[in-house]
């Protein structure tokens, strides 16, 4: 007999995560045309230019990671309001300006293997429709009449900018720690995931907070698993360029752990960064340093240990189908290569 109420949800130890997520989707494929049409709405404006710059990322390929989620939350929380698809767009819109601000920021040129929309339109173009972005969405929220909801994407909206502000901050400061490294990835990518699973706070009070540490959980796994991904995959897969976060000064888990192993290995990247930017030559060294290391596997055992507490905080919800789906999606984002 299954031990899930939907035995195809058991996934195998090698199940690739394009299969895990495309057989949680169908659960709720309907919903997300709906977001689709809600997305499209939010993004729209008479100032023509604003909706083809929103699109230019939207429609890029994006993985909807976030509307799916928060879908599957409510279903496996109980909760049907029709609010449950305007927060599965908010999250896709929030997270759509997050990018759009990083390709300024970092002067990033690819964004899901497409020119990033700074380069087409321009950085002040890139950086103002980010900002329509987060003020649609807090429109939405508002029109939704519930005020613990608007308070509740505030308080993750202020905590995101939090982690965009530190993460530029501490950028090339080789004394960062693993302590300082979560500080900044709870509040830039995995605030908003916990967010969007606890559907804005809109469940019930008592799936709240096991949601909201399952998505926090999982953004700690999504982005580990990032992390790796930037050393280990190809431009053509995972549509930037390879080492491209240390390209940005940036300290990532692979790369912290790298230098716990290599002592020496801090040291090279003071030297490199003393003067600046290294030459592409000496960053691909370090970049191939890392990623020939144990490091990747050892940042990927821990994103693994996440996902697997992910698991842990699903407990609380009675058993369903879209719990199993969301069991699932916690593994996926581990597997993925992109």
């Amino acid at each position: 007999m299954p031990n899930s109420p939907l035995d195809a949800f058991v996934p195998s130890n090698d199940e690739p995560a394009r299969e895990l997520v495309t057989r949680a989707t169908k659960l709720v494929t309907r919903e997300l045309g709906e977001v689709e049409v809600e997305l499209k709405r939010l993004l729209h404006s008479t100032i023509a230019v604003i909706p083809n710059v929103g699109a230019h990322l939207a429609d890029a390929g994006g993985k909807r990671f976030r509307p799916l989620v928060t879908l599957l939350s409510a279903r496996a929380a109980g909760f049907e309001g029709p609010e449950r698809i305007v927060v599965a767009a908010v999250s896709e819109l929030l997270h759509t300006a997050t990018l759009l601000h990083d390709d300024v920021i970092d002067g990033g040129d690819v964004r899901r293997g497409r020119p990033a929309a700074r380069l087409q339109y321009g950085n002040g173009m890139a950086v103002l429709t980010g900002d329509y972005c987060l003020a649609r969405g807090l429109q939405a929220m508002a029109a939704t009449g519930n005020l613990g909801a608007v308070q509740s994407m505030s308080d993750t909206v202020t905590a995101m900018a939090e982690g965009e502000v530190a993460q530029l901050d501490i950028a090339g400061d080789w004394s960062l720690d693993r302590k300082r490294y979560y500080s900044v990835i709870e509040r830039k990518t995995a605030s908003l995931i916990a967010w969007s699973c606890a559907v804005a706070n809109l469940v019930e009070p008592q799936y709240r907070h096991p949601l909201h540490r399952f998505g926090l959980e999982v953004g700690f796994a999504f982005q580990i698993a990032d992390d790796v991904i930037d050393y280990q995959s190809s431009e053509s897969t995972s549509g930037k360029p390879r080492g491209q976060d240390l390209r940005e000064g940036k300290i990532t888990l692979p790369l912290l752990i790298a230098c716990e192993r290599d002592l020496s290995l801090r040291t090279r990247l003071q030297a490199a960064f003393s003067g600046g930017r290294p030459d592409h030559d000496a960053l691909s060294r370090l970049v191939d340093d890392v990623a020939r290391s144990d490091a990747t596997d050892h940042a990927l055992d821990v994103a693994a240990s996440h996902a697997k507490q992910a698991e842990i905080e699903l407990r609380a919800l009675p058993s369903s189908p879209s719990r199993d789906a969301l069991a699932c999606l916690a593994r996926a984002v581990v597997r993925r290569d992109r």
